[in-house]
């Protein structure tokens, strides 16, 4: 008599059971398509600056901490007043980024620390991302003063101008 399993001496649950792995790397391969599909999607966070709690603004008290405690209790400044160093800018910004998308800002505080003439906290301010405002360029020029020359007469003025005379290839 022929045998017709094809040289597989089992029964029929012995024949299922040789299918298992292909089911089992399918649902293998699967769970780890999602995984990585799921991975992609989530967020990356990033936090620029120092972060200043509560607890360590708390500690500045003005008409009374210096200059020095400042930097000793929350660090040096991310910017000090361009106009008026007696400013200190401290910035601090959370971004979160999903995948190929452009980075979000989350969270941004702006602290403001004023000192007086002696280098005395004279008063403390913060602000967060709500009172935050874009800027939007106007798109207008400046006119400068001198010739406006064309791509072609840029290039034919400077055929000869760049070769040095007294070069090891120029000269004579």
């Amino acid at each position: 008599m022929l045998n017709r399993d094809f040289g597989l001496n089992r029964d029929a649950g012995s024949v299922r059971s040789a299918f298992r792995p292909a089911g089992v790397l399918r649902g293998t391969l699967l769970t780890l398509c999602i995984a990585t599909v799921m991975a992609a999607c989530t967020p990356t966070v990033k936090q620029h600056g120092h972060r200043i709690d509560d607890e360590m603004l708390a500690s500045l008290v003005p008409g009374r901490t210096s200059k020095e405690e400042v930097l000793r209790l929350i660090g040096s400044p991310s910017s000090i007043g361009t106009f008026e160093d007696n400013h200190w800018y401290y910035v601090s910004q959370v971004t979160e980024r999903v995948s190929f998308y452009q980075s979000e800002i989350a969270e941004q505080d702006v602290i403001t620390v004023a000192f007086d003439d002696r280098g005395i906290v004279s008063g403390i301010h913060k602000q967060g991302l709500e009172q935050a405002q874009d800027v939007v360029p106007t798109g207008e020029t400046t006119r400068t003063l001198g010739k406006e020359l064309s791509l072609f007469e840029q290039l034919i003025g400077n055929i000869g101008r760049f070769s040095d005379r007294d070069g090891p290839v120029g000269g004579n």
